[in-house]
C-alpha cells in the first residue's frame, strides 16, 4: 500500500475548501427559513363605495385539528390585519372581521400546515340604515371563495 504525500500547503487548502463548503451550506440553510406548508387565499375584491366591513372566515372540514393564521391585505398587499386562530377543531371555524376603507380592495389568506380540508371566503358588507328599527345593519354586497 502506498500513501500519497501531502504538503502543508495542500493540507491548508483542503481545510479551507472544506470550511468554505460548510459555511456555504450553513448560509443556504439559515437564509432559507422555515416555510409554511400550505395557503389558501381569495382574490382581491372591491365591494362598493358603501363598503364598511369585511369578514375573512375559514372552516375546518377535516377530521383533525389544524392550526390556522388569517391575514387581511389591501389591494397594494399591505397587511391590514392578522389573526392567529390556533388549532381549529374539525367542523369549527375561525373568522377575522375588520372595519375597512371604502376606497380599497381586499384579499384574505389562510396559512396552515395542511389546507386540503380548509374552506373559506372573504365577504364585504355595507352598513344600511333601517328606518323601522332606527338602527344600522350589515348587508353582504360581495364575496369571493378562498382557493
Amino acid at each position: 500500500m502506498q500513501f500519497k504525500s501531502i504538503t502543508m500547503r495542500q493540507a491548508k487548502e483542503n481545510a479551507m475548501k472544506a470550511l468554505i463548503k460548510t459555511l456555504a451550506c450553513a448560509a443556504v440553510l439559515a437564509l432559507s427559513g422555515v416555510s409554511e406548508a400550505g395557503q389558501i387565499s381569495s382574490p382581491v375584491i372591491y365591494g362598493a363605495l358603501s363598503q364598511h366591513r369585511t369578514h375573512c372566515t375559514v372552516l375546518n372540514g377535516g377530521t383533525t385539528a389544524v392550526a390556522v393564521t388569517l391575514k387581511l391585505v389591501n389591494d397594494f398587499y399591505g397587511l391590514e390585519a392578522t389573526y392567529n386562530c390556533g388549532a381549529i377543531a374539525p367542523g369549527d371555524f375561525c373568522s377575522l372581521s375588520r372595519v375597512i376603507d371604502n376606497s380599497s380592495a381586499y384579499a384574505c389568506t389562510a396559512t396552515a400546515g395542511a389546507t386540503s380540508n380548509l374552506r373559506g371566503a372573504l365577504v364585504i358588507e355595507e352598513s344600511v340604515w333601517d328606518p323601522v328599527w332606527q338602527t344600522f345593519f350589515q348587508r353582504p354586497i360581495r364575496s369571493a371563495p378562498m382557493q
